[in-house]
C-alpha cells in the first residue's frame, strides 16, 4: 500500500504520504502515545491500511505531535502493533480529554471532600469511576464530621434538657433535633465503608440527587488484564487483555510478585491480546520506564447492601442499640460491623443521658427512672467487657414484633 494522497481520520488527525513509502501522521490536539526509534530499540509498530510501520521520529506539535513512519522492517521483531484508524483516534481523544478533566478536579477534589462525601452513593462512585473521585477518603471524613456534629447536638440537647444552658450555640435549633441520626448515620457509614472501602453517601445526598437528571445507563467497562499462565521455573509471564494496550510498548518493565518482567511479544488469540513477558533483572543504569499492571477490580457492595435505603438502615441500626440482642446480631451480620457495637451505642447513651439528668436535680418519678437507665447502661457495658457478647435494653421489648418482621432470622 502507498498512500498517494493526505487522508483525515478525523479529531485534526491527518495522514501524508512520507518518503521512501512511508507516513507522515500529523496530530495537533492529541497525543497518540506512540514512541519513536532510539538507539537500542526500535520504534512502535503501527498498523495502517494492512500494512505496518514503525515510527521514526517524533516532534512536538501542539498539543500532540508529528510522527515520521517507515515501512517495517522484517528482520525485526514486532512485539506490540498499535492500530491507526478512526476508532483509534477517538479512543485517544477520549482518554486524553478525561486525563486533562482528571488533572484539573483532583485538587478541587482533595480541599472539598468532607463536603462532597455527604453526595449520593451514585454520584460518588460515577466521580470515582470518570474523574479519580477519592469515594472511600471522602465518605469516611464526611461521616467523622456527620459523627462530631451529632455527638455535640445530642450533648445540646441534654444540656438544654438538664441544666437548661446552650454548650454549642452556634448549633442552628431545627438541627439540634437531628442529632441522634447524624450520629448514628455517621457511625453506619464508618462501619460500612471500613467493611468494604466503598462509598457510602447520605440521606441529604440521596434527597438532593432526586432532582438530577436521568442519565443514560453507563457502558460496562471492560475487564482489565488478568494473568493467564505464570511459570516461575522457566521465568514467563503472560496476560491477557481484552483490549490493545497503548501503555505497553518496549521498553518497559513491569513488576509482578517481587520481580521484573519484560515485554517479550503479543499475539492476537479470538477477541482478546496475550502479552508475554520474561523475567529480567534490572540493570543500575536502566532507563526503561515502568509498565503499570491495573490492580483486580474491587469487590461488588453486597447485595443485601443495595436492598435497603439509607434511611432505613439508620432506623433500624438506631433500633438495634436497644433492641433484644438476637436482633444486634442478625443486623451487624447485615451491615458487616460487630454486634456489640449497638450494646455499648446505646448503653453509652443511656448512662449518659442518666448522669445528666441526675445532675440537673431529677426527683421523684424522674429520679427513679434515671437511676434505672445508668444501673442498666453499665450493666449492659459490663456485659460486653466480661462475655464481649451484645445485650438488649428492657425499653427495646416492644420493639420484638416490628424487628420480628423487618429482620426475620
Amino acid at each position: 500500500m502507498i498512500l498517494e494522497s493526505g487522508r483525515s481520520l478525523g479529531r485534526g488527525v491527518r495522514v501524508a504520504p512520507g518518503d521512501g513509502g512511508g507516513i507522515v501522521v500529523l496530530s495537533e490536539s492529541v497525543d497518540l502515545g506512540w514512541q519513536a526509534r532510539a538507539k537500542g530499540r526500535s520504534g512502535t509498530a503501527v498498523r495502517f491500511d494492512g500494512e505496518v510501520f514503525e515510527v521514526v521520529d517524533r516532534q512536538p506539535w501542539g498539543r500532540g505531535a508529528r510522527w515520521t513512519l517507515d515501512r517495517w522492517s522484517s528482520a525485526e521483531v514486532m512485539r506490540v502493533v498499535s492500530p491507526l484508524d478512526e476508532a483509534t483516534v477517538e479512543a485517544a481523544v477520549a482518554t486524553s480529554s478525561q486525563e486533562v478533566a482528571t488533572r484539573r478536579l483532583q485538587p478541587v477534589f482533595r480541599v472539598f471532600a468532607p463536603v462532597l462525601g455527604f453526595a449520593d452513593t451514585s454520584w460518588q462512585r460515577r466521580w470515582r469511576d470518570e474523574w479519580g473521585f477519592p469515594a472511600a477518603t471522602a465518605t469516611w471524613l464526611s461521616a467523622i464530621v456527620e459523627l462530631l456534629l451529632g455527638a455535640a447536638c445530642l450533648m445540646e440537647i441534654m444540656a438544654s434538657m438538664g441544666a437548661g444552658a446552650s454548650l454549642f450555640p452556634w448549633i442552628p435549633r431545627p438541627v439540634v433535633f437531628f442529632g441522634l441520626y447524624l450520629f448514628v448515620e455517621g457511625f453506619v457509614r464508618l462501619a460500612m465503608v471500613f467493611s468494604d472501602s466503598e462509598p457510602v453517601g447520605t440521606l441529604i445526598g440521596a434527597a438532593v440527587s432526586v432532582f438530577e437528571r436521568r442519565r443514560e445507563p453507563a457502558r460496562t467497562p471492560l475487564p482489565g488484564p488478568r494473568v493467564e499462565s505464570l511459570d516461575e521455573d522457566e521465568g514467563t509471564l503472560e496476560l491477557r487483555s481484552p483490549v490493545v494496550r497503548r501503555d505497553w510498548q518496549e521498553p518497559g518493565l513491569l513488576p509482578y510478585r517481587g520481580g521484573y518482567f519484560e515485554l517479550d511479544g503479543a499475539r492476537r488469540l479470538g477477541e482478546a491480546w496475550i502479552y508475554g513477558f520474561r523475567r529480567v533483572e534490572p540493570r543500575d543504569d536502566d532507563d526503561r520506564r515502568q509498565l503499570r499492571l491495573p490492580p483486580p477490580p474491587k469487590p461488588q457492595v453486597p447485595v443485601h447492601r443495595e436492598g435497603r435505603g439509607l434511611a432505613a438502615t439508620v432506623l433500624l441500626s438506631i433500633a438495634c442499640t436497644i433492641a433484644p440482642a438476637r436482633f444486634q446480631e442478625r443486623w451487624a451480620w447485615w451491615v458487616s460491623v460487630p454486634a456489640v457495637g449497638f450494646t455499648v451505642a446505646g448503653a453509652v447513651a443511656e448512662v449518659i443521658g442518666g448522669l445528666a439528668n441526675l445532675g440537673a436535680g431529677a426527683e421523684g418519678l424522674s429520679l427513679a427512672l434515671n437511676l434505672a437507665f445508668v444501673f442498666e447502661g453499665a450493666a449492659r457495658l459490663g456485659w460486653v467487657v466480661l462475655k464481649r457478647e451484645p445485650l438488649g435494653s428492657v425499653l427495646g421489648v416492644p420493639l420484638t414484633p416490628v424487628l420480628d418482621k423487618a429482620l426475620p432470622e
